[in-house]
Parts: structure tokens; sequence; C-alpha cells
């Protein structure tokens, strides 16, 4: 296992309590080390193999339809209605959930996603089935707004103008990979 020697970003100050409280009810643990934040992409797979060969127990937040993928501690969406809407129903393979964020959006629920695992004290975020290109779904099934040119484009562009969320986050593939770099030695 490889411990993360990346200094976080000074412009992102260090997760405090009074951030985790802002999630309702308040979240009261606090997290450090490496997450996994898991997207819908087809993807996902080889980029969840590659980086749990790094990070083996790394904990994982699952994006979207991704929670029908992976088992994770913790879920995030712009969406949150469809992890129980019937034929989606995302939160099947989880626990319950209980704690909403107050996360500013843009660049995609995964980009949210980020945010959040900052908020609950995690050091280093690494992007998984999250390449921002155009392309189906971990399931095979088209991906929807994602096969969409100007869709991706507009997330590619909020991510981009969002400098402050860029420290301490990397893809392990697609132009997110590119833009934001992968963790070394991954």
């Amino acid at each position: 296992m490889i411990t993360s020697s990346v200094t976080p970003n000074p412009t992102i100050q260090r997760a405090r309590p009074e951030f985790r409280r802002t999630a309702n009810p308040p979240y009261r643990v606090e997290h450090s080390g490496t997450v996994l934040v898991c997207g819908n992409a087809s993807c996902l797979s080889d980029d969840l193999e590659r980086s749990q060969s790094f990070f083996p127990d790394a904990p994982i937040i699952a994006v979207n339809g991704a929670s029908r993928e992976v088992k994770a501690f913790a879920l995030f969406s712009q969406h949150p209605e469809r992890f129980v809407q019937f034929g989606h129903e995302w939160i099947r393979r989880q626990n319950k959930f209980h704690y909403w964020w107050d996360i500013e959006l843009g660049g995609g629920s995964a980009w949210g996603a980020r945010k959040m695992a900052h908020y609950m004290g995690f050091d280093t975020v690494i992007l998984c089935g999250c390449p921002l290109e155009i392309g189906n779904y971990a399931s095979g099934q088209p991906g929807m707004l994602m096969t969409r040119k100007n869709v991706i484009d507009d997330l590619r562009f909020s991510i981009e103008r969002d400098v402050k969320w860029h420290g301490g986050v990397y893809s392990m593939s697609g132009w997110t990979k590119e833009f934001l770099g992968v963790l070394p030695g991954c």
C-alpha cells in the first residue's frame, strides 16, 4: 500500500468541524487520507481495480448510478431523488443514508463528491470512472447526457473555472486525468 505524500492545496482550508456541521444532520466523523470517488462511466471497473492496487483500504464514495456497481460508505448526486426512484433505485446496494450537504454545484456530480470528500476530512481524492468523456455507463447502457458534447464541454468548463478545488484531486482516466493529473505512482 502506498501512502500519499501529496501536499494539500493551500487555497483549500483543512476541513474544520464547522464544515462538517453544514451537513444535515451534522456529520460528526472526521476522515483523513485517500478516498476513491467512483463515477458511472464504462471505465469504472478498470479505474477502480488500478486505484485499489495502490489504495486497497481506501473508502469509496459512489456517484449516481455507480452506487449500483460498487459498495460505498457514502453516496453523492445532484439528482438524489434517483437513489430511491422506481426503476433507478441507485441505493439498492447501499445502507441507508442520512446526510445532506450544502455543496456548491457545477462540474457534475463527481465534482460535487470531490467537494463533499473534502468536507468529510479527506486529503486526497482519486476519481475512478469519471473521465468526462463521451461514452456509456459502467453497466454498458448508453450514457444519456454523457453522450452529448455540449454537456461534456459545459462540465469541463465548470471544473476548469473551479480552481480552488483542483488541489489534492487526481483521476485515473480520460480528460480529468489529463487535466487534474494522476497521483504519482498510480
